[in-house]
């Protein structure tokens, strides 16, 4: 999906995002609201960050203004990640957790390659997302969330997780796609330069 995000010109990106997110706003309202709020400061910053970086016209006279440009491209980026976002909404809707880390395991075999065990950045991927629920799950302000993941309690006793890979062997179907996936990731790699 990123992959072919990245493709749009922007106004099939614009039509799409907002499908995609009237769509996921109509099926699941409070999830995308939680995620809109999670990630309102990400989407100004990027904004923010290509007005005032990108080269053109300035908007205002003056040395502080942003460049048309530069909030346009900013624009694009952020309904491409908000697509993305809520692409994987669907994503995280659909599978249970256990498949959810069974497909990680398995869209990183080509990392078995570089020599990297897959089974342990699965088990580490898995964990992490488990911590992370943990304490989006406590509702707290940023600072205390802050101060928690900076100093861990060694006091507390460690709460022991299971995670368990069910792997299953690919239908030709589910191969056919990887490889469409994998060839989508060189073409963009390709036309991006």
């Amino acid at each position: 999906m990123a992959c072919w995000l990245q493709l749009l010109q922007p106004t099939p990106l614009v039509v799409v995002t907002a499908l995609l997110v009237t769509v996921t706003l109509w099926q699941e309202r409070a999830r995308m609201l939680r995620m809109l709020r999670r990630v309102r400061v990400l989407l100004a910053a990027i904004i923010l960050v290509y007005g005032w970086s990108t080269p053109g016209l300035y908007v205002w006279p003056g040395w502080l203004s942003p460049t048309r440009e530069g909030l346009w491209f900013g624009l694009i980026q952020g309904l491409r990640l908000l697509a993305v976002l809520t692409s994987l909404q669907w994503l995280l809707r659909a599978l249970k957790r256990d498949d959810l880390f069974a497909g990680v395991y398995l869209l990183a075999a080509p990392l078995g390659w570089l020599g990297v065990n897959r089974q342990r950045w699965a088990l580490r991927l898995a964990l992490t997302m488990d911590y992370a629920e943990t304490l989006l799950a406590e509702r707290q302000d940023w600072r205390s969330l802050w101060q928690q993941l900076a100093n861990p309690a060694a006091d507390e006793p460690e709460k022991a997780v299971v995670v368990d890979l069910r792997i299953r062997a690919l239908s030709p179907v589910q191969t056919s796609l990887m490889f469409l996936l994998l060839v989508s990731i060189v073409l963009t790699l390709l036309f991006l330069r």
